[in-house]
Formats: structure tokens, sequence, C-alpha cells
């Protein structure tokens, strides 16, 4: 397999949304919050939640992450280029801990619909997703790496 920075950080970013999506379903089935990360694509994108308006919405919210975080995962790729692998998860970590600080911010201060007056469950459901996505962007380059020698 050939070195492609741009696709192994599309790929990592993915399957880590593909992640996310899966653990906000479970969050959100279980009753530990009302919204995903897959909500807050669409409102940053259209400022309108469409995982409410069915099947097709929630494809739609879906299909809007995955495009945002793989877009994040090829900056992550990017920056290790000017960085190294060492440390590969903790900077996957704090990546992932920046963005959420940075979208939660700029949500807050555009005063975007799900950003303003955030519950402490919600806050705490993102941040842990956001977690996951580093780690799992991460994991996803690492394995990817073992092919490529990318990192």
């Amino acid at each position: 397999m050939k070195k492609d920075r741009f696709v192994a950080g599309g790929i990592a970013g993915f399957v880590a949304s593909v992640t996310c999506d899966l653990v906000g379903i479970i969050y959100k089935a279980l009753g530990w919050t009302d919204r995903a990360f897959n909500d807050y694509a669409t409102i940053v994108l259209t400022n309108q939640i469409f995982s409410k308006q069915g099947f097709l919405g929630l494809v739609l919210s879906i299909i809007s992450h995955g495009a945002v975080c793989m877009m994040l995962g090829i900056v992550f790729a990017y920056l290790l280029m000017f960085t190294s692998s060492n440390y590969l998860y903790l900077k996957g970590l704090g990546y992932s801990l920046a963005i959420w600080l940075l979208l939660n911010t700029f949500g807050t201060l555009l005063k975007l619909p799900l950003f303003i007056n955030m519950p402490l469950n919600v806050a705490y459901s993102t941040l842990s997703t956001a977690l996951i996505y580093g780690l799992m962007v991460s994991f996803t380059l690492r394995i990817i790496d073992k092919r490529m020698h990318l990192l």
C-alpha cells in the first residue's frame, strides 16, 4: 500500500466518526443525553437538527458528522507529519479535547441551537465521545501505519 496521509487520515476520521455515532446512539438510548455529535454536525452545517426528523434525517446527520470527522482526521494525520508518532494516543486525546473545546466555544459564542445552556450531562457525554474519537483516530492511524509505514 502506498503512503497516502490524506487517505489514511480520512479513513481514520471516518472510522472514529462511526464509533462516536454508535456511542452517542447508545448514550441517547440509555437516557444519558438528548443529543450526540451527529446532531452538532448538522447544527453547524445547516442550523437544523436532522436526526429528530426520522430515519432519513438521522442518516443525513451521520453523513454530515462523518464528513466533518474525515476532514478532522486528515488534519490530524498531517499534524503528525510535523511532530512524530510518539505518544500517538496522548496526542489523539489532546487533539480531540481541543476540538471539543473549540466547537463548544464557537457554538456558544454564535448562539447556535443545542449549544446554549447546555446541561452538564450533555457536556460530559460529548466530552467522552470526543475523547473516544481521539483514541479511535489514533488507533486507526496506527493500524494503517503497519501497512504503509506512514507515521
